[in-house]
């Protein structure tokens, strides 16, 4: 990477076609990292836009065009044009990453970093964001079946026996993907063998308990961030990559589904479609459940460990609010999810600046206790069945759609509304910050230039002061 003395790293940030392959990349780099750790579509286009105003390129030189696999950025002014693409192959869910791309950019706007330095942090991003070992994202993964369990009305033994056919599930899926299998047959083979081990403990376990791990040993790999964001970027007039991401979890919905119906076909008793997981009563055990189910997912999406127990609380304040609808108001299950999913992402939105992380990173994970999992599979399992259905069965199969649909916009809607009322108010308090930043930025290469004036004049600091000039990283 070219170093900058001080005089050139402010022309090359200013002037917007220096370097400009160099800072086309970059703008890449920003967008392959959001889009593959599970950024909505408009996030990711608002942080490249960030970065493009870092980088001394304006916004309206710019048209980004994102899918599900594939970024492009056309420049354009005047007679000259420059189309760049990018391909994001790879999609697995991490907040940690996402916040930390946001943060760099603007630590970089405040701190007056050179191209060089930004361009060398945002690259040693994916090794300096830390994740959790395979080993504790499936402990978390199971622990967070459990507490759906308990929060379904489970009992201790149903809990238990949830955890340890998760665990035995989520392994068997990452062996499966560890030897080279397709993601699909690799979901497939771990809702195979969770719900299997499920069916092998009929034996010493009874029947009614054992119900509610069969409703939730699979839950695990229900794609909650994709759901939400394929409704987000929907909403948002991101058509095609919404509809892209629907059409993934569909099919990681429907592999899911097909391993379960593999096991079930040697099911005594394939009755776990009709169990009632609708809460009748308010409980402690609901509590415990809600927390539980919030926090230990957010461990698999790679959420920064210092904010688990405020997305533990996230997930209790929203399911909280839903159940008091459904139990005491009598509110639909789409309509309570959504004023539950609408108080805790406006709490967490005014919060995020206290805990110094951004909104997402807290209000997604927190939401996907809310997540109709249950509904989604019970309906695609019935599909599969429906030549067995009578007019009751297909009656309630279609409910089941109907419900799971309706509940997930409903989620989706109510973790976007408070972007969606403040918008106006949120981007001028951006677009001001960005131009208070931008002008900080020519006082301090002013103040530099007058402290090199005079300290040169002092030998003794002479050889210090160029040191600083050809150096950018003693500046930054």
């Amino acid at each position: 990477m070219k170093q900058f003395t001080l005089e050139e790293k402010n022309a090359v940030l200013e002037t917007p076609f220096t370097y400009i392959h160099r800072k086309l990349d970059i703008l890449l780099t920003v967008g392959q990292l959001l889009m593959e750790c599970g950024a909505d579509t408009k996030r990711i286009t608002d942080e490249m836009l960030k970065s493009a105003t870092f980088l001394g390129i304006p916004q309206e030189y710019l048209n980004i065009h994102i899918s599900y696999t594939t970024l492009m950025i056309n420049l354009r002014h005047h007679d000259a044009t420059l189309t760049v693409f990018r391909k994001t192959p790879k999609h697995e869910p991490n907040m940690a990453m996402v916040g930390a791309v946001s943060k760099l950019t603007w630590r970089a706007l405040e701190r007056h970093y050179s191209l060089t330095t930004y361009e060398r942090l945002l690259n040693k991003l994916p090794d300096s964001v830390s994740s959790y070992p395979n080993w504790v994202k499936g402990v978390f993964s199971a622990l967070g079946c459990s507490g759906l369990a308990i929060l379904f009305g489970g009992e201790i033994i149903a809990a238990v026996m949830t955890f340890i056919c998760s665990l035995l599930g989520y392994f068997t899926r990452a062996f499966c993907m560890k030897i080279g299998f397709d993601s699909y047959v690799s979901i497939a083979c771990g809702a195979f063998t969770a719900m299997g081990s499920a069916y092998l403990s009929y034996s010493f376990i009874d029947q009614t308990a054992l119900l509610y791990t069969l409703v939730c040993c699979t839950l695990f790999m229900i794609p909650g961030v994709p759901l939400i964001n394929s409704v987000i970027d929907t909403i948002n007039n991101h058509i095609l990559s919404g509809v892209t991401r629907g059409i993934r979890t569909i099919l990681i919905v429907s592999a899911m589904t097909l391993g379960m119906a593999m096991a079930l076909h040697f099911s005594p008793v394939p009755s776990f479609a009709y169990v009632d997981i609708k809460p009748h009563l308010i409980t402690i055990e609901q509590i415990i459940g809600s927390f539980m189910a919030a926090a230990s997912f957010a461990v698999l999406f790679n959420v920064p460990y210092r904010v688990l127990v405020y997305i533990g609380i996230g997930g209790v304040i929203c399911v909280s609010v839903r159940n008091m609808l459904l139990v005491d108001f009598a509110f639909a299950i789409p309509g309570a999810t959504f004023v539950g999913a609408t108080v805790m992402s406006i709490i967490f939105m005014r919060l995020s600046p206290l805990l110094r992380t951004s909104g997402p990173v807290l209000i997604v994970p927190s939401a996907i206790a809310l997540m109709p999992g249950v509904l989604l599979y019970r309906f695609l399992f019935d599909i599969l069945h429906i030549g067995n259905l009578n007019e009751a069965g297909l009656l309630h199969t279609i409910q089941n759609g109907v419900t799971g649909v309706l509940t997930i916009i409903a989620i989706a809607v109510g973790v976007a509304i408070p972007n969606v009322l403040a918008q106006r108010y949120l981007d001028t308090r951006k677009q001001a910050r960005l131009e208070e930043l931008l002008r900080s930025r020519h006082e301090f290469e002013e103040k530099k230039k007058y402290e090199i004036i005079n300290a040169s004049k002092n030998k003794d600091t002479a050889g210090h002061i160029i040191d600083k000039q050809i150096n950018p990283d003693i500046i930054d």
